[in-house]
């Protein structure tokens, strides 16, 4: 079936779960429905603590620890590999195309560096106050959202260059790959207070648009790279909406 096709494939993409990306397969429009897979990881380390009486102060910040590497594992690191090119790249002068090479060596730069520690520590941070405050929601928004940032990058943006994972997944989706890629996301809103997280939602939609552009903007088009340093951003945002909201969302 393709429908089962579509999603192994999306699966496999974003993933270090080895369920093989078939020829011909569509998964952009299915990846907020794996981003539910990283939702439930987050919620289950969070659960677990709060059995455990473990979710508070100090514990807290154990939990978002482990609730961002559980992430950060279950997608191979492939996001934050791509972070570090683009902030490589965003550290260099020159054009589009001088950026481009940088983003293809295979070292990791100061640039880099810096990019991966300061939004580790703004996501450990705003989860450690997500556990704390019981703002789950916004575990759950996170991964979700963020990959919808790389499904819009790939539905609406052009590839940087004629190869890579951009060049060969972007495409303009019909009607219906719109509305696949929209329920996921959609049900988030339908979880607890509707006015408050329609609200954040419509926020973090918002940015989750509007981040690849900005690195589109000065690279000529998108990147693989690109999207996972998207992912990574917009899950940070959502993270923040929800440590700064509380018990609100």
């Amino acid at each position: 079936m393709s429908v089962v096709r579509d999603i192994a494939s999306a699966v496999r993409l974003l993933t270090v779960i080895p369920l093989g990306a078939a020829e011909g397969s569509r998964p952009v429009r299915y990846f907020p429905l794996v981003g539910w897979m990283f939702a439930g990881i987050a919620v289950g380390i969070a659960s677990g603590a709060v059995a455990l009486g473990r979710a508070s102060g100090i514990g807290a910040v154990l939990v978002a620890t482990l609730i961002v590497s559980a992430w950060a594992l279950t997608a191979g690191f492939l996001h934050w590999d791509g972070l570090a090119d683009c902030a490589d790249a965003f550290g260099v002068r020159g054009d589009a195309q001088r950026r481009l090479a940088v983003m293809r060596e295979s070292g990791i730069g100061a640039f880099g560096v810096v990019a991966i520690v300061l939004v580790a520590a703004v996501q450990v941070s705003a989860a450690a106050v997500v556990v704390d405050s019981g703002a789950w929601w916004a575990l759950g928004a996170a991964p979700v959202v963020g990959r919808l940032s790389a499904a819009l990058a790939l539905m609406t943006r052009t590839p940087a260059r004629a190869d890579g994972l951009a060049a060969r997944y972007a495409r303009r989706e019909s009607v219906p790959g719109w509305i696949v890629l929209a329920v996921p996301v959609v049900a988030l809103a339908a979880v607890g207070p509707l006015a408050a997280r329609a609200i954040a939602l419509g926020g973090a939609i918002l940015i989750a648009g509007l981040v690849p552009g900005l690195f589109a903007r000065r690279l000529g088009g998108i990147t693989g790279d690109v999207l996972g340093a998207s992912v990574l951003l917009v899950e940070a945002f959502v993270l923040t909406i929800g440590a700064l909201a509380g018990s609100a969302l």
